[in-house]
């Protein structure tokens, strides 16, 4: 469910239920053209899916993070991530397609998800069971 399909009146009743935030973070540094720009979202676009559609009564997915430029993304993250939980969210998800995003993981950020699209053709059905596994396993471990 996208952030704009709740509305404010809506929200205290369904807070309960949509307790994980997924947060997309594009990785856009500035220096691409409109064609890399487009191929990035659409990837990501793509990426997200595997926990947007499957998961749409419990995830909310918010605006993307999408410049990485002058930004330490671990810190940014970091407080981005307790922010939300402020908000009310139990469980923030990080998602990019950048694989060295392993280095932005943050503390307050419960689960930091980089996907291969180099991988993703031939192996996407793998990298979509992955993706649910972990998802699974973080309510899991702390429901």
């Amino acid at each position: 469910m996208k952030f704009n399909d709740i509305s404010a009146q809506d929200w205290p009743e369904l807070k309960p239920y949509l307790d994980t935030c997924l947060l997309p973070l594009t990785g856009l540094t500035g220096f691409e053209d409109p064609a890399q720009v487009t191929i990035a979202l659409e990837q990501l676009r793509d990426a997200l899916e595997t926990i947007e559609i499957p998961y749409k009564g419990r995830v909310v997915t918010y605006p993307a993070l999408h410049y990485i430029t002058g930004t330490d993304m671990r810190e940014q993250l970091n407080a981005i991530s307790l922010h939300l939980k402020r908000m009310g969210f139990r469980y923030v998800i990080g998602l990019t397609i950048h694989t060295e995003a392993v280095l932005w993981k943050a503390e307050q950020t419960d689960l930091l998800i980089a996907v291969d699209m180099e991988q993703w053709t031939s192996q996407s059905e793998l990298i979509k069971s992955s993706i649910s596994k972990q998802v699974q396993e973080l309510w899991q471990q702390n429901d």
